[in-house]
């Protein structure tokens, strides 16, 4: 960073602002203009190599330059097109900005070419909003993205990529002057806790910039998290001037009906300010007609206060001449029926306008409430007309009858509902136009973070720094009717854990710049109220018990110290300062004893229950520094947002992914505070949620890889996959862990695809079964008689380079393949997905796609477990791998194996087997299949299973007629209709 900032460098913060909405022109001259002196490109270079990462020079650079990376169209110097987000268009942007040599190098070391930060399946769709954007003020999406950027402290990177996702959803919707009527319905999956109001906040201020006119935001079936959702909207997008709508904040009786009055955020100027910029012809007011306090109302007033102004008469409302003058209302409302209702109520008498006026629906939690759960062999005459919805998705595709012209757009982190929709009823809310899936963005902890999957440890030692279940994750197995005293022991070290936490907190506040307003616990076990009130009280128990700033306290705590959260702090800190012993952290625990208790009892209970609410602090993070233990449900197990949440006791079993995976409120940003994170999680005889929240993680990234796999468009401009083809994607790893409720899944079958990558296929028979006999003897066995050339296969992981893995390998021909893969024996739940993955496979092999299949039989790098088969030649590796009871496959594949396994399926050069493109791979491990595996107790033969995974040859995946589907018979609801080709 340079000791001190040139004079000139506020001069090219202002050149970039100028930039980013219109295509890039020299830069020097620019530069000179606006900072009245000549700036050297030698000068300019020193500035942009030593810049302070912040900078908002160096900024707006990265903004501009993603925005130009990320063009459709941009013409290289000879004129020819250049592909976005490529070394190519990023030479060509530098050509028109006049940026050389030197200087060039300088922006390419700190402003790396943008990578698009989204998948997307999508129809067809009309283009319209880049060339709107350069004809239209902005000030809306402007304002929001300065608030994020000057007072949120957001990274340029995650604005971009932001401004990106947004734009995605934007370029989708109808434009809002378009002359026919067209509704668009749309998908945006995020991941739980990972910002997504973030985004549709983004949409909704590109929305209003663009012509939308009524945004409606609705927000899941609670009030606490609509009113979340409100004063988030309200501060970074709406701002003050709106919510003061021209009244006096220094009047008391204005004063006393404003909503913030008491929010720091508030009285720290930290909402957003529009300033003059409402004045500039084109940016409307907006008119809220929810507020913090209240959810939608019908007033006697409410009709004229949705009164959309026409300049014109003579023209439709949503001509440019009227819409560009006409006011924008927002409301955001819960899906309830009564304020839905309401609104529904007073939108009737505006009929004439409604069906010229553009209407914008988010509908955050969207798998939540939205969704129609009646079951179609229900339907008076078979038909969706005819149809009885459940009451939310009646109301609100009431909302989209009455407005012609309105876009509907879903959030959701758990889009399993969604896809299951009746893609053929055209009233309901399926996303028919597009679905997108946003990457995990950076600081981000989610499942991920907790788990270790894709991690073998047959050649690494598992410990707290390369093992996110060591460092995070601690058993809960007490329980309150079989083992009531060990359940208290758990709570306690959970309760102490959260104390430690909090002084560490304390101690880093004071060594850093970190600061942790909210230091929160979350206890869930139940859903039920009543439970509630029983758990409150035990908490409350064990903390009136704990004795936390006592020596019996300190020697509780210290060796809680010792034992976990120094070492993890150690391998995980980050840089975060780490007190050398417990006595130096001593001090602090009284300071955070002091937050914890400052209102007395620290134990709230966050549910319905309004005896509850009325003899109870409100849990506000709004208004108050929250130092709490949250005792709750459903309040705080769905889209609100448990700001400092650091330690989680978690023992509720869902029976639905989507249920469980909205639980984990432990997911989230924890900045300062990561290695800090600790997770009390049910693990005992009867149900291990670890499990399955692991086999959820599962079942998510092998939806948004197949995502992945057919986003985009084929060399003639039409989509590879439509949104209707979707359900097919989604799988379960789990058996008693169905992807969403059987009530959302009537139109859902189990259907297949081609595979697109290394697949694992580990559904194999019950434990012990003659089958598994078989398949090893019979199957196994052979094929591994085929790889007797000892090797070891270079791979690349996360970057690293070099590395090798031992394996044996050898070819076996695609017939001889085809007839042992025949006989097989699966697991019958796992019948259906081998049987079109089979299918595949053997027209592939007709078509001589496949040829030959390579196999590759890993084994440690280390000496390992060894077992004698004659017929391999003597003594073979075995490995560890689990199958849990109650689960019909193993855990995934190692990553390692994988990734030195890829290589031969994608036609590159392998020794010593060559190079073919119609060469797939068989990768192969032996585990013995038994519970528990102890390594000194001796294997059988008969406990020997082969664990097998296939890659295809990449060549011999087609990019058209991906996937053969099958959907409901609507006559028969139980029978489908097979092998219905994607068009």
């Amino acid at each position: 960073m340079t000791e001190t900032r040139p004079a000139w460098a506020d001069a090219l913060t202002n050149v970039f602002v100028a930039l980013k909405n219109q295509q890039p022109t020299p830069l020097g001259p620019l530069l000179t203009a606006l900072a009245g002196i000549p700036v050297s490109d030698a000068e300019l270079a020193v500035f942009v190599q030593q810049a302070d990462e912040n900078d908002s020079a160096l900024t707006q650079a990265r903004i501009a330059l993603a925005k130009w990376d990320n063009q459709d169209e941009y013409p290289g110097p000879d004129g020819a097109a250049t592909p976005p987000n490529t070394q190519e268009r990023r030479a060509a942007i530098y050509a028109s900005l006049g940026v050389l040599g030197e200087l060039a190098a300088a922006f390419t070391t700190r402003v790396e070419v943008f990578e698009i930060p989204t998948i997307v399946i999508s129809r067809v769709f009309e283009p319209w909003y880049a060339a709107e954007r350069k004809l239209r003020t902005s000030v809306y999406w402007d304002d929001y993205e300065a608030y994020l950027r000057d007072v949120k402290d957001w990274p340029a990177t995650a604005i971009s990529s932001l401004d990106e996702t947004t734009t995605e959803v934007i370029e989708r919707l109808s434009r809002p002057t378009r002359s026919e009527a067209k509704q668009t319905k749309g998908l945006v999956v995020g991941y739980v806790q990972s910002g997504k109001t973030a985004n549709f906040t983004g949409v909704v201020a590109k929305g209003i910039d663009a012509g939308y006119r009524l945004i409606i935001v609705l927000t899941g079936t609670i009030e606490i998290l609509r009113a979340q959702t409100q004063r988030r909207m309200d501060m970074e997008l709406m701002g003050v001037e709106n919510i003061l709508a021209g009244q006096d904040p220094t009047d008391p009786v204005v004063a006393k009906e404003l909503d913030y009055q008491q929010d720091e955020e508030w009285k720290a100027e930290r909402f957003v300010k529009h300033g003059a910029a409402l004045t500039l012809p084109g940016v409307v007011e907006i008119a809220r007609v929810t507020s913090h306090r209240s959810d939608y109302k019908r007033l006697p007033q409410a009709m004229t206060k949705l009164k959309f102004a026409r300049k014109s008469k003579q023209k439709p409302l949503n001509d440019e001449e009227n819409l560009f003058h006409s006011g924008a209302y927002v409301a955001i409302i819960k899906k309830h029926p009564s304020p839905l209702k309401k609104l529904i109520q007073d939108l009737k008498p505006l009929k004439n306008d409604l069906a010229e006026l553009p209407v914008l629906i988010i509908d955050d939690e969207s798998d939540q409430a939205s969704v129609d759960t009646t079951n179609p062999a229900k339907w008076k005459k078979g038909s969706p007309e005819h149809r009885k919805r459940t009451t939310i998705n009646q109301l609100i595709t009431e909302i989209l009858g009455l407005c012609p012209r309105a876009q509907y757009v879903g959030y959701t982190a758990t889009p399993f509902a969604n896809v299951f929709v009746d893609p053929d009823d055209e009233r309901d809310l399926f996303p028919a136009d597009f679905v997108l899936s946003l990457h995990r963005p950076p600081g981000y902890m989610g499942v991920q973070e907790f788990h270790d999957v894709g991690k073998r440890w047959d050649d690494e030692e598992k410990t707290v720094a390369n093992s996110n279940e060591l460092a995070h994750v601690r058993p809960l197995v007490g329980d309150v009717d079989t083992d009531p005293v060990g359940r208290i022991e758990e709570l306690q070290e959970a309760l102490d854990a959260w104390v430690l936490s909090g002084a560490i907190k304390k101690y880093r506040e004071a060594n850093s710049e970190l600061k942790y307003r909210h230091h929160t616990m979350l206890v869930h076990e139940s859903v039920k109220k009543d439970d509630h009130a029983v758990t409150a009280a035990d908490v409350r128990s064990v903390w009136s018990k704990a004795k936390f700033n006592s020596a019996e306290g300190f020697t509780r705590l210290e060796k809680l110290y010792d034992d976990d959260f120094l070492p993890v702090m150690q391998a995980r800190a980050a840089g975060a300062p780490i007190p050398s012993t417990f006595e130096e952290l001593k001090p602090f625990i009284g300071a955070a004893l002091a937050a914890i208790t400052i209102d007395g009892d620290p134990v709230l209970i966050v549910n319905s229950d309004k005896e509850i609410q009325a003899q109870q602090k409100k849990l506000d993070f709004e208004a108050d520094k929250v130092w709490r233990i949250l005792v709750g449900g459903t309040q705080l197990s769905r889209g609100f947002t448990v700001e400092g949440l650091t330690v989680s006791y978690f023992r509720r079993k869902a029976g639905q992914a989507d249920t469980l995976m909205q639980a984990g409120r432990w997911f989230g940003f924890r900045p300062g505070y990561q290695d800090l994170v600790r997770l009390y999680i049910r693990r005992d005889s009867q149900v291990d949620l670890y499990e399955a929240f692991e086999a959820l993680l599962m079942d998510e990234e092998a939806f948004r890889a197949e995502l992945s796999q057919y986003a985009g468009f084929d060399d003639d401009g039409m989509p590879l996959l439509e949104p209707r083809q979707i359900p097919p994607l989604v799988s379960q790893h789990l058996p008693w862990l169905k992807p969403t409720a059987r009530n959302k899944m009537w139109n859902a079958v189990i259907a297949n695809k081609a595979p697109t990558d290394i697949q694992d296929l580990y559904g194999l028979p019950e434990r012990g079964s003659e089958e598994n006999r078989k398949n090893f003897d019979n199957v196994v066995v052979p094929l591994l008689k085929h790889a007797r050339t000892h090797v070891k296969l270079p791979y690349e992981l996360d970057g690293t380079t070099g590395l090798e893995q031992r394996a044996r390998v050898g070819l076996v021909g695609a017939t001889e393949f085809v007839q042992l893969f025949d006989q097989l024996a699966w697991h019958p739940e796992y019948e259906a997905n081998i049987k079109a993955f089979k299918g595949f496979i053997e027209k592939a092999t007709d078509d001589q796609k496949i040829t030959d299949w390579a196999v590759v039989w890993t084994w440690p790098n280390t000496d390992g477990r060894v077992f004698e088969v004659p017929e391999l030649g003597g003594d073979i590796s075995i490995v560890k791998r689990k199958r849990r009871d109650r689960r019909i496959d193993f855990v995934g594949s190692d990553r390692k194996h994988r990734a030195a396994a890829r290589p031969i399926a994608l036609g590159e050069p392998v020794v010593p087997l060559g190079q073919s493109a119609t060469r797939g791979v068989i990768l192969v491990s032996i585990a013995p299949d038994r519970e528990p595996d102890d390594a000194t107790r001796p294997v059988d033969r008969k406990d020997l299973v082969g664990l097998i995974s296939i890659a295809v040859p990449a060549k011999a995946v087609p990019r058209s007629n991906l996937i053969q589907w099958t959907v409901i018979n609507t006559k028969k609801p139980d029978d489908v209709a097979v092998d219905r080709p994607v068009a």
